[in-house]
């Protein structure tokens, strides 16, 4: 019999030892799943903040260039850049001619409205 309970306590030893090993090697396997996980979520963050920085940059540059587009699209600056790079004037009387059989120039809306509209 003390052979047997000998046998039977190494056995429960090995098994012992068995399930240590195995639980040491899922402990060890989830750590180095969770270290994995970590140094991915790392380098998620750094491009992340990588695509910010870009964005803002580029948003600046939208701003930037919305602001020219203000500034080119005024009507003071086209009248100057016609008038001075373009030689180009207000209508006058002076200066308007008419071709071909040209109708003759209504003053009144209404009336010119209603010619259009009937002939």
């Amino acid at each position: 019999m003390d052979n047997r309970a000998q046998r039977i306590r190494a056995d429960r030893t090995r098994a012992d030892r068995k399930s240590a090993v195995k639980l040491l090697t899922i402990v060890m396997i989830g750590i180095f799943v969770l270290v994995g996980m970590r140094s991915y979520a790392a380098i998620i963050q750094h491009e992340n903040n990588i695509l910010e920085r870009e964005n803002e940059y580029i948003q600046a540059e939208i701003d930037s260039l919305q602001s020219q587009i203000v500034d080119e699209t005024r009507v003071t600056k086209i009248e100057r850049v016609a008038t001075q790079q373009f030689g180009m004037v207000y209508p006058s009387v002076e200066n308007v001619v008419k071709l071909g059989n040209a109708k003759p120039e209504v003053k009144n809306l209404a009336a010119a409205i209603r010619s259009e509209a009937y002939n």
